[in-house]
């Protein structure tokens, strides 16, 4: 099962009690055509994420979505297609655009069996400075593009009301960078991904759950065996699920991860893997939601793997019918196995969202990030300001 699924299931249940209004799509018969466009201004004061004098720039995006919508029955089936622009008044080589495919499938056959899939392709970006070019943005002359592919299947057995479920999870990732030079070959890879999550019902509200995941990790190119990157990783949890009250809910699974490398010359890691989340509406209107979790994840250009370990918490309020604020803060250590390398991060934001009309909604925010490293270079603070208009029919 996908380590965000569960977390974003909770954290949706507060998001789909918004007294927001809903995008309203064109009926075409089978279909139902949903478009929005969003469209953004800001200033960002540090574009390549530098640890000296960084370049800073007025910006623009611009990203229209369309989705085809067709709700049968207790089922869903949704085509889509998503462009982003954006400009750089100061940098133009940091301009960039964006295209995103995506179809998904949720599909009951009776009550006891149940399927979820989903099919998504990106054409994307990272930003200078940002993942592999981190500390080395400004070496690079556009963003780093890259092309991503993903499929996700997810059966499920057993009634929602049936004291013991079943979930198998097949998951697929493909991503290439466009780059192709030796050193940014290195980071092409695939992801193939089989697990299975088993719930036990204890409670009116509350499930045990145990979960087992295999990842077979291999790397696209490599200069020797001696230096591969290939890996597979096992992880065993257990854990819960619940919602005590109506205005608490949560989860957690602690357990261990085994991350074991094809090369003997890597360190190959096992130890604790943990991720729990809360979701606590104290109000009508007010709710809380706090994560963390402690995993291996792979290397963006040194050392071995990254062991990170990361706590956030986020809060969302609705003042009135149409005004909300959200603000979040989240801090985290990367630690980069085999390197020496140590980065402590944060990130804090903060927004003002008013539906201005029920078609028309605007998005007022700033964000503040910062890593501090033991390697000088990686250090950067950047602060982000931005005003969204969002459109809808």
């Amino acid at each position: 099962m996908s380590k965000t699924k569960l977390a974003s299931a909770i954290g949706m249940a507060c998001v789909c009690t918004s007294s927001f209004a809903q995008e309203v799509g064109i009926d075409l018969g089978a279909f139902e055509l949903v478009p929005t466009l969003s469209t953004t201004v800001g200033f960002n004061d540090n574009l390549t994420r530098s640890n000296e004098e960084g370049i800073d720039s007025w910006f623009s995006i611009v990203t229209p979505k369309f989705t085809l919508v067709n709700n049968f029955g207790l089922n869903s089936l949704r085509f889509g297609y998503q462009l982003s622009r954006g400009d750089h008044f100061s940098s133009s080589a940091d301009d960039y655009t964006d295209h995103l495919l995506f179809a998904s499938l949720d599909y009951e056959l009776n009550s006891r069996h149940r399927i979820q899939s989903s099919i998504n392709f990106e054409d994307g970006h990272d930003d200078r400075g940002e993942r592999f070019s981190l500390g080395r943005g400004d070496e690079l002359t556009s963003p780093d593009e890259f092309k991503e592919s993903e499929v996700d299947f997810t059966y499920s057995y057993g009634a929602l009301s049936a004291q013991a479920r079943l979930d198998l999870n097949l998951n697929y990732r493909d991503l290439d960078y466009k780059r192709d030079t030796e050193e940014y070959l290195i980071r092409d890879r695939t992801h193939s991904e089989l697990g299975g999550t088993f719930y036990y019902n204890i409670g009116a509200a509350t499930d045990l759950l145990f979960e087992t995941t295999i990842t077979d990790v291999e790397y696209a190119y490599s200069t020797s065996e001696a230096t591969s990157f290939d890996s597979v990783e096992i992880e065993y949890l257990i854990g819960a699920q619940w919602q005590s009250t109506a205005s608490t809910s949560g989860y957690a699974k602690i357990g261990y991860q085994d991350k074991d490398f094809d090369a003997a010359g890597r360190d190959s890691f096992s130890g604790t893997t943990w991720e729990a989340g809360i979701v606590w509406e104290p109000l009508e209107r007010a709710t809380f939601l706090l994560d963390t979790q402690n995993e291996a994840r792979e290397t963006n250009g040194e050392g071995n793997f990254i062991r990170r370990k990361d706590v956030s918490l986020r809060w969302r309020h609705e003042w009135l019918q149409r005004l909300r604020t959200e603000a979040g803060i989240a801090v985290g250590t990367d630690e980069y196995e085999g390197s020496g390398r140590t980065d402590d991060i944060q990130d804090l934001n903060f927004a003002v969202i008013y539906e201005f009309r029920r078609w028309l909604t605007f998005n007022l925010g700033y964000t503040y990030s910062e890593r501090d490293s033991n390697r000088d270079v990686i250090d950067y603070d950047q602060n982000i300001y931005r005003l969204t208009a969002k459109i809808t029919l």
